[in-house]
């Protein structure tokens, strides 16, 4: 095996995104390399949508082992892969790029990273009803793993443009026929005041890295002590999380959800197996993304 390893001497993986130099995810992966002794390193590529369709092609004919992808490309990475996994086909879209033999693949970890830190609270998910605010690729993964995997009935879609929520709409309620899904305009909103929900989930950049002085939760959202608050944002001193937290309800952070899909990932594209916990407390520290009450 010796010889093996000096013929493939690095791994090489990388995040395609563009504007994302908040990102955590070189850390993690680096401290997966580092927790497991292998030689490899991760890259971020900032790739302009302009060129997106000439230069993502270009970087898949380097030497390359798997790739993250995120804003704003989870849509357009599609035409350029030879596969696509089924959830990454029913959600349109893909998070995750594993390359052998030349031949891409394209995947959603998202679902598997988002249900982690939920799997304590499956009980008081089951049958009851969702607030997705946003209605992008991280929408739907939200959505379609409250659907399948906690069994949430209900869902309430909040966005800034209709014609956006009607599509998100058609295409979730098209892939799972017994979804119930409401969508509304975030001008209108203040019609809901009084809607019951379990979970709410910010699927936006607002709260997040670059938008860090907006709050998703505007006057029209209830914050119900003893509710979820789930902020796919995983920067330090999230507004969104403390006001939440302030009100009583338990607030969950999208960093259990970053290394969740990155495990995934390195599983998907070279069959490396790691623990949870080591990764996360690298990274993260010991929270687990999980602030306030149970």
């Amino acid at each position: 095996a010796g010889t093996d390893n000096h013929m493939k001497s690095e791994l090489r993986f990388g995040l395609i995104g563009h504007n994302v130099g908040y990102s955590r995810s070189a850390d993690i992966f680096h401290a997966i390399l580092d927790i497991k002794d292998i030689n490899g390193r991760f890259e971020v590529f900032d790739l302009s949508p302009e060129d997106f369709d000439h230069d993502f092609p270009a970087l898949l004919r380097e030497p390359i082992d798997g790739l993250s992808v995120t804003i704003p490309f989870k849509n357009r990475v599609i035409q350029h892969l030879h596969d696509i996994a089924p959830v990454a086909r029913a959600l349109d879209a893909v998070n995750s790029i594993s390359v052998r033999d030349g031949k891409t693949c394209g995947f959603n970890t998202d679902c598997y990273g988002f249900g982690l830190p939920l799997r304590p609270y499956a009980d008081r998910l089951k049958h009851r009803t969702a607030i997705i605010i946003g209605s992008g690729g991280a929408a739907r993964a939200a959505t379609y793993s409250l659907y399948t995997d906690f069994e949430v009935r209900r869902f309430l879609v909040v966005g800034r443009e209709i014609s956006r929520l009607r599509q998100f709409q058609s295409l979730l309620t098209g892939q799972i026929p017994g979804m119930e899904m409401e969508v509304c305009t975030v001008a209108r909103a203040g019609m809901l005041k009084d809607e019951e929900y379990e979970i709410a989930v910010n699927c936006t950049p607002l709260g997040g890295a670059n938008h860090a002085e907006a709050s998703p939760l505007q006057n029209w959202f209830n914050r119900r002590k003893g509710k979820i608050y789930y902020d796919l944002n995983y920067n330090t001193g999230n507004q969104p999380v403390k006001q939440a937290l302030e009100k009583g309800m338990t607030a969950i952070d999208g960093s259990a959800m970053l290394v969740g899909q990155a495990l995934r990932s390195l599983s998907l594209w070279c069959g490396i197996e790691q623990e949870f916990d080591p990764v996360y407390r690298a990274v993260f520290g010991d929270h687990k993304g999980i602030h306030g009450g149970q």
